[in-house]
């Protein structure tokens, strides 16, 4: 089944998300967080519900913006704003009864999750992280003047806002974030990707139990054929490790 769901949030927007599962309602559950001009229905994260709600698991995916009616924009948004929303979207699968969560962050959706409230989770896995964001913006993005915003081209053009920007010129790499969270993590690195150095010094500053996989031959978004396979192989071998 699928339900779609809308969560208030303090300051006037909705979280839009899916709640998806099969059968009776199970009491664990993966949230799954996308990253920079991502969302919810991407591959990994659709096909990525598919596999694993026939795992036995619910399945949350949501929006970290989006143009549904009073969605965030990217341009509203900075890297705490989207973890007290990840935050929101883990107390609502409280509210589901699951016992179990594990969330998964894809590229910046990593430090989305590590500045979240890990007290209320069961385990963290991150797909291809982005371990420094300062880097993330020399690389990806161009300031223009004249609309004070940071502005990425990828074929598309997009905003992200001053503010985010400068929050994310200002922290320190993830390494630190991870060194002071106590659930299990597994890192999953692309192995034709570019991150696969900060992929090493996540694992290097997670506390155990930890893990690290690379799949040879993916890109940062496992388009290449039998990637995504080995993505969810990878994932559901941890997170069974530690659900019932």
């Amino acid at each position: 089944m699928e339900k779609n769901f809308k969560l208030q949030t303090s300051d006037g927007h909705l979280i839009h998300g899916y709640l998806n599962y099969k059968g009776r309602k199970p009491q664990k559950a993966l949230i799954f967080v996308h990253g920079l001009t991502g969302h919810p229905n991407e591959h990994i994260f659709y096909n990525g519900m598919k596999h694993f709600v026939s795992k036995g698991f619910a399945v949350f995916r949501f929006a970290l913006y989006t143009n549904a009616l009073r969605g965030r924009r990217l341009n509203q948004c900075t890297l705490k704003i989207h973890a007290k929303d990840l935050n929101r979207v883990i107390s609502y699968a409280k509210r589901h009864k699951m016992k179990e969560i594990f969330v998964v962050g894809h590229s910046l959706g990593g430090p989305t999750i590590l500045l979240s409230d890990t007290s209320l989770i069961s385990g963290i896995v991150l797909w291809d992280p982005t371990y420094d964001p300062k880097a993330l913006i020399h690389d990806c993005s161009t300031y223009d003047k004249r609309i004070r915003s940071y502005v990425i081209d990828w074929g598309v053009k997009h905003l992200w806002g001053e503010k985010m920007c400068k929050e994310m010129m200002a922290m320190s790499d993830c390494g630190d974030l991870l060194s002071q969270i106590d659930v299990p993590t597994k890192i999953i690195a692309a192995g034709a990707g570019v991150l696969v150095n900060g992929a090493k010094k996540y694992y290097a500053s997670a506390n155990k139990p930890k893990s690290l996989s690379l799949i040879a031959g993916a890109g940062h978004c496992f388009d290449e054929e039998g990637t995504e396979k080995k993505l969810f192989s990878e994932t559901y071998r941890w997170v069974k490790k530690f659900s019932s």
